[in-house]
């Protein structure tokens, strides 16, 4: 039996995922009465396990740009906006940084 296997693009797993995550804020941007920060905050809490935030952010923001319809609001972009400016890495460095600071 000959079993063929199809080349997956990992990109398509990208641009799946990123529909997603902007699927997921325009859902939270829709909620009446609930502050922008709590919308980000219900979709940084949202995200798969160990999934960094700030690529989730990057991929949002690509998304938005990439895409037409529905956009996501302009206070919860600059929010997204903000989260893609802190990946875990550079996180990791200022608290790293803080801790050598208090120690000496």
């Amino acid at each position: 039996m000959i079993v063929s296997q199809s080349v997956v693009d990992p990109a398509d797993f990208v641009a799946r995922d990123a529909e997603q995550y902007c699927a997921a804020l325009r859902a939270l941007d829709s909620v009446a009465n609930e502050t922008v920060h709590m919308k980000l905050l219900a979709w940084v809490m949202g995200l798969p396990a160990g999934i960094d935030p700030a690529d989730a952010a990057q991929m949002v923001l690509h998304q938005q740009v990439a895409a037409s319809g529905t956009r996501i609001s302009a206070p919860l972009m600059k929010l997204i906006e903000t989260v893609a400016q802190y990946p875990r890495d550079r996180l990791a460095r200022m608290v790293s940084g803080r801790r050598q600071a208090v120690v000496n």
